[in-house]
C-alpha cells in the first residue's frame, strides 16, 4: 500500500513532509564585494576635497560679490595699506566714482596726492601752501579743477598773490596721520605755510588710530601700521585689510554682536526704527556715564560729536584731548622749521542750513529741518587758538551766508558739492588770517622784493 505525501511550507520552519519535519537549512551570505563593504578611506579623502573645494570656491565668489557691489559703496577707497602712514591714496591713479548724485573721475599724481605735481623746485617769488585734510580737503566727490583747494590757488593767484597749493588731503586722515606723514614725508615739499584742515571726524579717527601706532624705546612715534594693534601683530587685522568679505562679517557681524550687548536687542531695534545708527545710540547712552571708560566709548561710537548742541568748550575737552596733542606735536615740527601752521574748520551741513545734508544726517542722528549751531566746538577752537598761538580760519558764516542762495553739500553723501567747494575757496582766499600769514611768507622769502599783498 503505497503512502501519500503530502508538502506543506510553513513560514520561517521549512518544510513538513507527511508530518515529519524537514529543514533546509538556509544559503550562507556572500561575502560582500569589494564595492559594498563602505567608502574605502581613498574616496573618504575625495569626498573631503570636494566638500572643502566647494566652500573655497563659495568664499571666492562671495568675495567676489563684496568685492564688486560692497567696496563701491565705500566712499573714498583708501587706495593701498601702508605700515607706516596706516594707508595712502594709490600715486598715478584714475578712481571713478558713481551715485544717484555724482559721476566723477578722480586722479592722483605720482606722489598719491590730489591735484598738479608740486614742482621740485619753489621759486624765490612763490609762496607754497600745503594744505593738509581728509576727504573734505581731498575733495570727495567733485573734479579735479572743482576742489576748494584747487580753486583757492587759482583765486589769490587772480588777485596777483602768487601761490602754489598743494592738495596733501587724504581720506580718514587726521592730526594723528597729519604728524607722522608731514614729518616723514610732505617737509619734502618745503612749504612756506601749512594748513592743517580739522575736519569733525578727526576727533573719533584720532582715538581710533592710537591702538595701530608703533613705538621706539623712547616713546618715539615710529610708524602707523594697521596690521598691529597696541604692539602686536593682528592676524584678523591682516585678513580684514585683505578681504572684503571678511571686512563685511566684522562690520555687519561682530561690530553688530557688540552694538546688540550694549544696548539691548530692544534699545538697538528702536534705533533702527528711528533711522539713526546704534553708534550714535550707545554714544548717548555712554555721555551719560562718567570716566576714562565712558569717554572712550564716546569717542568710539560718534563720529559727529563736535557738532551737537548742547555741548560747551568746557564739556568738549576730554574728547578734544587727543587730538589738541597731535596737532600741538605738528605745531611745534613746524616751528623747527620756521614753517607757520595755520588751522582751518569748516561746517557740515547740518550747521549751514535746515535743508542741507537733508537725507543722510538722520543717520547721524541730526534732525531734519534743523540748524545746529555748534556753539561749544566753535569756542574750543577760538580758545585752543588763542592758547596755542595757531591761528584760525573760522568759515562757518561765510558759508552760511553762500547757503542761503544754493545747496553747498550733497543731501545724502553729505561732502560738500562743487558749490560748496567754491564757496568755502571764496572764503579762504579772502581770509584775513591767510593773507597775514601769507604775506610775512613772502617778505620772509623775498625781503627785498615788494609784496603784492
Amino acid at each position: 500500500m503505497r503512502t501519500a505525501y503530502s508538502v506543506v511550507r510553513s513560514p520561517g520552519i521549512g518544510y513538513r513532509v507527511s508530518g515529519i519535519e524537514s529543514r533546509t537549512p538556509r544559503p550562507k551570505p556572500r561575502d560582500p564585494s569589494p564595492g559594498t563593504q563602505g567608502p574605502r578611506p581613498e574616496r573618504r579623502l575625495l569626498r573631503l576635497v570636494l566638500a572643502a573645494l566647494s566652500v573655497l570656491v563659495s568664499l571666492l565668489i562671495a568675495e567676489a560679490g563684496f568685492r564688486v557691489f560692497w567696496v563701491k559703496r565705500w566712499t573714498v577707497s583708501a587706495g593701498i595699506e601702508d605700515p607706516h602712514y596706516h594707508h595712502r591714496l594709490k600715486p598715478s591713479t584714475t578712481y571713478h566714482y558713481t551715485s544717484k548724485e555724482f559721476d566723477v573721475h578722480i586722479t592722483t599724481n605720482r606722489f598719491g596726492l590730489r591735484g598738479k605735481e608740486p614742482s621740485a623746485i619753489v621759486s624765490r617769488d612763490t609762496v607754497r601752501v600745503l594744505m593738509l585734510g581728509d576727504s573734505f580737503t581731498f575733495g570727495f566727490p567733485v573734479r579735479d579743477e572743482e576742489t576748494f583747494a584747487y580753486l583757492t590757488g587759482e583765486h589769490l593767484n587772480e588777485r596777483g598773490f602768487p601761490v602754489e597749493v598743494v592738495n596733501a588731503g587724504v581720506s580718514s586722515y587726521s592730526p594723528t596721520l597729519h604728524y607722522i606723514s608731514l614729518r616723514d614725508d610732505f617737509l619734502e615739499f618745503h612749504p612756506d605755510a601749512v594748513i592743517l584742515w580739522y575736519d569733525w571726524g578727526d576727533l573719533r579717527d584720532d582715538y581710533w588710530y592710537q591702538k595701530n601706532l608703533i613705538f621706539d624705546e623712547d616713546g618715539r612715534i615710529l610708524r602707523c601700521d594697521p596690521q598691529y594693534t597696541y604692539g602686536r601683530f593682528s592676524r584678523w587685522e591682516w585678513i580684514q585689510n585683505r578681504s572684503a568679505l571678511a571686512k563685511y562679517i566684522h562690520t555687519k557681524g561682530v561690530r553688530t554682536f557688540q552694538k546688540i550687548r550694549i544696548l539691548g536687542l530692544a534699545g538697538y531695534l528702536r534705533a533702527k526704527l528711528a533711522g539713526e545708527t546704534a553708534k550714535v545710540a550707545i554714544a548717548r547712552l555712554k555721555a551719560r556715564e562718567e570716566g576714562r571708560e565712558a569717554v572712550h566709548a564716546v569717542l568710539d561710537n560718534d563720529r559727529l560729536l563736535l557738532l551737537r548742541d548742547g555741548g560747551t568748550a568746557e564739556s568738549l575737552k576730554a574728547y578734544w584731548a587727543v587730538s589738541e596733542k597731535y596737532i600741538l606735536m605738528i605745531r611745534d615740527l613746524l616751528h623747527e622749521h620756521g614753517i607757520p601752521l595755520l588751522i582751518g574748520i569748516y561746517p557740515y551741513g547740518v550747521n549751514v542750513g535746515p535743508d542741507e545734508w537733508s537725507e543722510g544726517r538722520t543717520s547721524f542722528g541730526f534732525e531734519k529741518g534743523k540748524v545746529y549751531e555748534a556753539r561749544g566746538a566753535l569756542e574750543l577752537f577760538e580758545d585752543f587758538s588763542r592758547r596755542s598761538g595757531i591761528p584760525l580760519i573760522n568759515s562757518f558764516e561765510g558759508m552760511r551766508r553762500a547757503g542761503q542762495t544754493e545747496a553747498l553739500f550733497y543731501a545724502w553723501d553729505g561732502h560738500l558739492n562743487p558749490a560748496g567747494h567754491r564757496a568755502l575757496a571764496q572764503c579762504v582766499a579772502g581770509d584775513p588770517v591767510l593773507l597775514n600769514v601769507l604775506e610775512a611768507a613772502f617778505k620772509k622769502k623775498a625781503p627785498d622784493r615788494p609784496g603784492p599783498f
